[in-house]
């Protein structure tokens, strides 16, 4: 047992699962660490709606006590932790059910198998050709279809990793990153760090290259001290949870520094199409893939991975469609070997391809979301500058970086100035991860999931990642509610 009273023997703990449930060890660790959608069902399953805007409030102490009937106790929550765009929901059930056509030949066989349809695929290097602006011509065999990303960033993990190997991503990064990497390859996540790199003063730096040279650098013989094997290095551009897309340079330095050592590089682009003009920061970088640069002078095409899906930039998270484009045979290859394992229904391939096919209906749809974005994005800005709450000014993807590090910190009496929250100077004190954990406690209780700092390493404690992709009424009432915690937070009323 353990010696301090109240904890858990992780040892016991372990065993104890796999002799109750007659699980394997590492069926085991998975079901007490690496679940995140079980408990998020619970969370997730009463959202708010103009129609459903009620719910009964159930304190979080008693929330174990009713974790059959969660749903219809808490209070119905307006989601903005999720990386999701419902703005053209509508526009793409109405596009799909058009498209549904059933091919017995190419849906209720085998067909061309686990790599994907050759529709699909095509499609795909379409795609990427004109819309990612490829310097090589992108075909179809060097592309490999997967159910989401997520099983992509798997397979490819599975494919290029041994077990306890490590893979490089910049911080902060997306936190699906690690259950992707680690659930079933047992891949660690290398973060590379930025605090105390030479010339770095802010999260602007992130995206430089000579800053960038310098914290890969440190984080490589970091991990290299640590007995860590890096096999790759992965960034998301346009980058989750920061909203920014990374310059030509920077990205030249990303693929210049992996041939040095004899990386891979994977480029997670997903937000590619999500991207649209800040008139609050019009000197923000537009979307450069690494499809469209001359890297073969310094890094191999074999080490060198696009991904992509539908997820994002065509607002279907459930539709679970992604792609790998690779000319890698060998990962070619050992993805298809397991490809069986996660095979993506022709079906849907195909209706997903109906739409990146359809030039005319890709200009409208993608022309009306970004403005729907930018629409919403206005609106949580203003929010947050009328509430002193600062943020990052961003132009990709669905979530703003907030800044909440002076409101999770007690303040001396004489600093506080008037009711409104915002007026407040920046306390000495630091967040800590119990305030962070505490915060997000407090704004489930009133009915808004929002997402901590810390779940997406950040290096400091403090900051929150909120989506404004929502309906606006939704995105109201959230950011309301975010403002009572803020204020519960600070009174010391979490209830």
């Amino acid at each position: 047992m353990s010696s301090n009273a109240g904890e858990t023997d992780p040892a016991r703990t372990l065993e104890s699962t796999i002799i109750e449930h007659g699980i394997s060890k590492r069926g085991a660790i998975n079901f007490i660490d690496r679940d995140v959608w079980g408990p998020r069902e619970k969370s997730m399953g009463n959202p708010w709606a103009p129609n459903n805007p009620g719910g009964t409030y159930v304190p979080s102490f008693l929330y174990k006590h009713f974790a059959n009937t969660i749903d219809g106790l808490f209070p119905a929550r307006v989601i903005l932790r999720l990386a999701e765009n419902s703005l053209m929901h509508e526009e793409v059930s109405r596009y799909l059910l058009e498209q549904m056509n059933v091919l017995p030949v190419e849906h209720l066989s085998y067909s061309t198998g686990p790599r994907g349809s050759r529709r699909l695929r095509r499609a795909a290097a379409t795609l990427l050709n004109e819309a990612f602006q490829s310097r090589t011509p992108v075909t179809y065999d060097n592309i490999l279809v997967t159910p989401g990303l997520a099983s992509a960033i798997d397979g490819i993990t599975f494919s290029i990793c041994d077990d306890g190997d490590g893979i490089l991503i910049p911080q902060p990064l997306y936190n699906g990153f690690q259950f992707d990497m680690l659930n079933r390859s047992n891949v660690q996540v290398t973060g590379v760090k930025y605090e105390g790199v030479e010339g770095f003063k802010g999260l602007d730096d992130l995206f430089k290259p000579d800053i960038n040279s310098r914290a890969l650098e440190n984080a490589l013989t970091g991990a290299r001290k640590a007995g860590i094997n890096v096999r790759a290095l992965l960034i998301s551009n346009p980058h989750n949870p920061l909203g920014r897309c990374y310059p030509p340079e920077t990205l030249l330095e990303f693929a210049a520094f992996c041939g040095r050592n004899n990386l891979h590089l994977i480029s997670d682009e997903i937000y590619a199409l999500s991207v649209f003009s800040n008139p609050e920061a019009p000197s923000l970088n537009k979307f450069t893939s690494i499809l469209s640069l001359d890297l073969d002078p310094i890094i191999g095409p074999e080490r060198k991975h696009v991904l992509y899906g539908a997820s994002k930039d065509f607002c279907a998270n459930g539709l679970r469609m992604g792609f790998i484009y690779t000319k890698n045979e060998g990962i070619l290859g050992a993805m298809s070997s397991i490809g069986m394992f996660s095979w993506s229904p022709h079906i849907l391939q195909d209706a997903w391809a109906a739409m990146i096919e359809n030039g005319e209906w890709m200009k409208t749809f993608m022309k009306k979301k970004t403005q729907l974005m930018l629409d919403r994005y206005k609106t949580t800005t203003a929010f947050l500058s009328e509430h002193g709450i600062a943020y990052v000014d961003m132009n990709a993807g669905f979530f703003i970086w907030i800044d909440l590090r002076q409101f999770l910190v007690s303040q001396p009496q004489e600093q506080q100035v008037g009711t409104d929250i915002g007026h407040k100077t920046l306390p000495s004190s630091q967040p800590t991860l119990e305030s962070e954990l505490k915060f997000a406690d407090i704004c489930m209780e009133n009915g808004v999931m929002v997402a901590p700092g810390h779940v997406y390493m950040s290096e400091e404690y403090g900051w929150f990642r909120i989506t404004f992709t929502v309906g606006q009424e939704a995105l109201e009432e959230g950011l309301k509610r975010i403002l009572i915690s803020l204020k519960k937070m600070q009174t010391g009323d979490s209830h």
